[in-house]
């Protein structure tokens, strides 16, 4: 099941959260610092942790498109979060191609496979690459829809998927897209 909800993905229950990171986990701003502020408090903690599981889980120094680091959730513990799953989506700048298509679905995938394996039942997305990387929010709900879709059907724990959305206008145009029911 896809459903897009309306709120803070840093408050949001799900066994999974995915950070939209670029590509040194810095999280400096946008959705990445947010997770990081309420992971850890300290941002600076979260980016030193999240580049220790970078090195140990990749054996270097960033991440390519495809490919995912997970790091404990910390204070996001609280609301059942098992797993914080970074991965990093294309710079578009406002433009959108199908090269920026392919990497995005790389990211997705990316993520949702990780999240299967580590057997957990509910994820929570971020509209990877529509803030401060400039991709346009309406191809990105269209590409993360397609990803999943394909994918849940052959899913052996994921069950839930969630598109969280901080505005309301990034809301409303996404249900537009998904339906109010979701897919």
């Amino acid at each position: 099941m896809i459903k897009v909800v309306k709120g803070d993905i840093t408050k949001f229950r799900a066994e999974a959260i995915v950070n939209a990171a670029n590509k040194y986990l810095e999280h400096g701003g946008g959705v990445a610092y947010a997770i990081a502020k309420a992971a850890a408090g300290d941002v600076r903690e979260y980016i030193r942790i999240s580049k220790e599981a970078m090195r140990e889980q990749l054996g270097k120094d960033w991440i390519d498109h495809g490919e995912v680091v997970v790091t404990p959730p910390l204070q996001l513990e609280k609301n059942g979060v098992k797993y914080v799953i970074h991965t990093v989506g294309p710079y578009c700048g406002g433009s959108w191609d199908e090269d920026k298509k392919s990497k995005l679905k790389l990211a997705i995938l990316g993520a949702l496979k990780k999240a299967d394996e580590l057997g957990v039942k509910s994820i929570a997305f971020p509209a990877i690459s529509a803030g401060i990387y400039g991709c346009p929010l309406e191809k990105v709900v269209e590409t993360f829809v397609e990803v999943v879709k394909e994918f849940l059907p052959s899913a052996k724990s994921l069950r839930e998927v969630f598109l969280v959305l901080y505005s309301q206008e990034d809301y409303e145009k996404a249900l537009k897209i998904v339906g109010q029911g979701g897919v």
